[in-house]
């Protein structure tokens, strides 16, 4: 019986333990003339975001202009879903412990806002490259819904745009957004899951002991 107690809790574990938000990235470069921005991205997590569950997204802006001239970064929202967001910059490619020359901080547990007006970021010289990190994550108050994101950069007359849905390089063309943040299971729903084993595994336990007992009932056993 400690054996299958054990199995028991096992089960529970493996069930409600969330997925790494991080598991599976893709990337999208959306090139024009003259600005070029590199998303990455795990698109499908995106699509099942649950509280407390942030989701990684990296936006590389860079430009190559033949003037001087500066780059301005902002995102806008559109949807329903409350979103929480930390928006964090490198001027050096992120590695796997953070910013090697330190990282910007431009917006910490920010509530962005879903009237898809575009809210200034950051503005950089031309001649650098942003390396953009959102952390997304949906707030606890909310479990519903889908919120588009979109990351925006200006710069020599030229509009650049990419969400989950594609992103385009050209003058005064909006970009087509995807879902970023539809809601997956409810946060209660990997315990109910949970529960569900234990009851199932419980009741196969007591069917084999029930089974074993009458066996030893019989006679000549």
């Amino acid at each position: 019986m400690r054996r299958a107690f054990a199995v028991v809790l096992l089960a529970i574990v493996v069930v409600a333990t969330p997925s790494p938000a991080w598991a599976a990235p893709t990337t999208q470069i959306i090139q024009g003339s003259v600005l070029r921005l590199v998303s990455v991205a795990d698109w499908e997590a995106a699509g099942s975001l649950l509280p407390g569950q942030p989701v990684r997204w990296d936006v590389a802006v860079s430009a190559d202009a033949p003037d001087p001239g500066v780059v301005r970064i902002a995102v806008s929202a559109t949807g329903d879903a409350h979103l929480l967001v930390d928006v964090a910059m490198c001027l050096q490619e992120w590695t796997a412990t953070g910013c090697p020359g330190g990282e910007t901080e431009l917006r910490t547990a920010w509530s962005i806002p879903r009237d898809g007006v575009e809210v200034p970021l950051v503005s950089i010289p031309d001649t650098q490259t942003a390396h953009v990190r959102l952390a997304i994550v949906l707030d606890p108050a909310d479990d519903s819904g889908s919120t588009d994101v979109v990351v925006h950069a200006r710069g020599a007359g030229e509009v650049a745009s990419v969400s989950p849905g594609g992103g385009v390089a050209t003058p005064g063309v909006p970009v087509d957004a995807g879902g970023l943040a539809t809601t997956g299971l409810p946060p209660g729903t990997p315990w109910v899951i949970g529960a569900g084993v234990v009851l199932l595994v419980w009741g196969a336990l007591l069917a084999v002991r029930r089974r074993r007992a009458a066996l030893d009932e019989e006679p000549g056993r």
